[in-house]
């Protein structure tokens, strides 16, 4: 049985660059047998609720990567200062209308479950909110973590802040709360993505704290932070690429693949 398509489009765009000055080229790094970015298109993929999965990419080697697997791409310019912004250069292309939902993976997150989609574009879908992201306990580890973002919210999941410091802070308590982390799942409605990318202009406290989703905030949006379930793991180091092969070896996703290698 076919699934009924909404009036509402979800396109699921993954952005995805050569240059890194941790760990260059990981998006072509292999994990066993694909490379990273194959990965998270793969299991972006398996999601029931995207109409169109894309890399938005400006660089040859990851178009040729990604269309070895027979994936779309979109080739935007080299320029394009934040993850999202490259996503909304390429969605301009795809004539959306102002209540598609688009939605942001990051490029490096291999262990990205189609779940973590689906649950965003249901939400975005039967709300009034533009805007939301997925968050999760952060581990002890991943308190001072600086790649690792931290986020406050009110007692309704909006929210309050994101920093690459340890938040709420840990020095004077009464009764200390559980510190949450942003997750790889950013979701939006096109006519604020659009907005919010071309239009509002990059605002201190996100430049300050190099936190793409601060703008928002910053300038009195509210970002409804929604709870996951699943455990990801963001690859910015050849270690880190190590320890998300061993979890891949166990992973049921890995062996439901959908895919054709390119002749």
């Amino acid at each position: 049985m076919k699934k009924k398509k909404s009036d509402r489009r979800v396109v699921v765009g993954i952005p995805a660059r050569m240059a890194s000055s941790r760990f260059p080229g990981k998006p072509i790094c292999k994990i066993l047998n694909f490379s990273m970015i194959q990965h998270v298109y793969l299991r972006c993929k398996l999601a029931s609720s995207p109409d169109y999965v894309f890399v938005a990419t400006p660089d040859d080697e990851i178009i040729n990567n990604i269309s070895n697997i027979a994936g779309d791409y979109i080739k935007t310019k080299q320029k394009a200062s934040r993850p999202g912004i490259r996503v909304a250069i390429a969605c301009k292309k795809l004539n959306l209308k102002k209540n598609d939902i688009v939605i942001v993976v990051q490029g490096d997150e291999p262990l990205i479950h189609p779940d973590m989609i689906d649950t965003t574009a249901k939400f975005l879908k039967n709300s009034n909110y533009q805007c939301s992201n997925l968050m999760k306990e952060a581990k002890k580890n991943e308190i001072d973590d600086p790649s690792e973002i931290k986020v406050v919210a009110d007692i309704n999941n909006n929210a309050l802040y994101m920093s690459r410091s340890p938040i709420p802070s840990g020095i004077h308590f009464e009764k200390i709360t559980k510190y949450r982390k942003q997750v790889c799942v950013l979701g939006f409605t096109w006519g604020f993505l659009e907005k919010f990318s071309f239009h509002f202009k990059p605002q201190p406290l996100e430049l300050h704290e190099s936190i793409e989703m601060l703008r928002a905030i910053e300038l009195g949006y509210k970002i409804k932070m929604i709870n996951s379930k699943y455990e990801t793991k963001s690859v910015d180091s050849n270690s880190d690429r190590k320890q998300v092969e061993k979890i891949m070896k166990e992973d049921k996703l890995y062996k439901n693949y959908k895919y054709e290698f390119k002749k």
